[in-house]
């Protein structure tokens, strides 16, 4: 028998009006995450 594998990372992508954001999540078991970091994507600036 094998055990399933189970996710203790993920990354998250949050859009917004302004910018996207990334999470860097770990996951702290029964169900709860915790973000450690996250990194902004800014949008392109319109003319």
């Amino acid at each position: 028998m094998t055990k399933p594998t189970e996710a203790y990372h993920r990354y998250e992508l949050v859009h917004g009006d302004d910018a996207d954001f990334v999470a860097y999540q770990r996951h702290l078991g029964d169900g709860v995450w915790q973000t450690f970091s996250t990194w902004m994507i800014p949008h392109a600036a319109c003319d």
